[in-house]
């Protein structure tokens, strides 16, 4: 696909019939669903901006349904011409996506595992061209496939930590692609976003390493764009807040309060000022060429997986790893 092309398809989505999107949005913030409820969306026109909410109970694990449902929602989203960026979250503030549902890949269907990968092939061509500026608030851990999610955006925002309950527990998140500690390794498209997010050198230790970065890390090695301290002062004004309530799910609303959820709504908000036409354009000079080499190669690397997963030497890793976390799970 000529890059000319693919700028043209997406600032095409910049100009859709503003009449049936009025039909489908409201003037004022509104939340609503996917007919699931695995991901929440709601979008606020005149800051035209959005949220995206991940919601699958209990680690937002990335499984068939909820790739589509995140897709689904993008598309949604891009729809509405009043909205030109959006927040990707987590309706679990401990943790962004735990990355792939492992139960997806344990003896799994030999008839949904192509479709699987299918999903999480679209996802990326979906979040990683979107046209929308896309703001990741990181609250909770990021590993794998989670780390993924966050590397598609065009910004990352973590949180430096929180205390979480009764008992005072301290809660640091965690990023990277993790996958060589599963027995696994990431694609090479999703290993190639890692080293243009942070560099040849680095990418290459932590692929190999399996390396989760502690926030301060993360931001020093380029893998997000900024750490938000849970008592970092503010000075977004309570129209902010209002503001953001509003656009949050009722479920999380509360979380309004947040200066990392108010720092990735503001920047979304400064985001969707940019004059979208050359937002979109200068965002697809760095990213179309590998939009259209995941498209071309898109069969070849769904084979790839699907043979790969299935070996013996890997379905064993992997239910070692599923009886670890059992394990783990029953001494809580």
């Amino acid at each position: 696909m000529a890059m000319s092309t693919a700028i043209s398809l997406r600032l095409g989505r910049l100009r859709g019939p503003a009449s049936a999107a009025a039909a489908c949005f409201s003037s004022s913030p509104s939340v609503s669903s996917s007919s699931t409820d695995l991901v929440l969306s709601s979008v606020d026109d005149d800051a035209g901006v959005a949220m995206l909410t991940m919601n699958r109970p209990p680690a937002n694990s990335l499984s068939l349904e909820m790739n589509e449902a995140i897709c689904a929602s993008i598309k949604s989203i891009e729809a509405n011409p009043n909205i030109q960026s959006v927040v990707l979250a987590s309706t679990n503030p401990t943790i962004f996506s735990a990355g792939l549902d492992v139960s997806e890949l344990v003896s799994p269907d030999e008839e949904r595992l192509p479709r699987f990968w299918n999903s999480l092939q679209q996802v990326y061509i979906d979040l990683y061209g979107s046209r929308l500026a896309t703001v990741a608030a990181i609250q909770g851990h990021a590993p794998a496939a989670g780390c993924f999610l966050a590397m598609a955006c065009d910004y990352r925002l973590m949180s430096a930590g929180s205390v979480f309950g009764e008992k005072k527990k301290r809660h640091v998140p965690t990023i990277g692609l993790n996958e060589t500690r599963l027995g696994i390794a990431a694609p090479p498209w999703m290993g190639q976003l890692m080293v243009r997010t942070i560099g040849f050198r680095q990418a290459e230790l932590a692929l190999a390493m399996g390396t989760l970065f502690p926030p301060d890390q993360a931001l020093e090695v380029g893998l997000v764009d900024g750490v938000v301290k849970a008592d970092s002062m503010h000075s977004h004004g309570d129209s902010v807040e209002r503001g953001l309530k509003a656009l949050l799910p009722s479920a999380i609303d509360g979380q309004a309060s947040d200066p990392l959820m108010q720092q990735a709504y503001n920047q979304a908000k400064t985001f969707a000022k940019i004059p979208p036409q050359a937002r979109v354009a200068s965002k697809m000079v760095t990213r179309e060429d590998h939009i259209a080499d995941i498209i071309e190669k898109r069969k070849a690397d769904n084979d790839h997986f699907c043979g790969f997963v299935t070996q013996h030497a890997v379905q064993s890793n992997l239910a070692a790893y599923v009886e670890a976390l059992k394990t783990k799970g029953k001494k809580k």
